[in-house]
């Protein structure tokens, strides 16, 4: 079963108009749970007013690379 951790947003960058790409910082102790390979996601959890919404985003960033990014 997957769990959640909360992560610290490093970077936001404009793609296009319409799109961002969003970086996130995942701590030294967190990085072998976050390894991934090409063609997965990830999904965000976030509670408002009083209800939880999860969205799911392919990571964009490049296996072994060092980062976590998605668009």
């Amino acid at each position: 079963m997957s769990s959640f951790h909360a992560l610290r947003v490093s970077e936001i960058k404009r793609e296009t108009p319409n799109a961002v790409s969003i970086t996130l910082d995942v701590p030294e102790d967190l990085q072998w749970e976050f390894s991934f390979e090409a063609g997965q996601y990830i999904t965000f959890k976030h509670n408002f007013r009083d209800t939880e919404i999860r969205r799911s985003y392919s990571i964009c960033s490049a296996p072994g690379n060092g980062q976590l990014r998605v668009g």
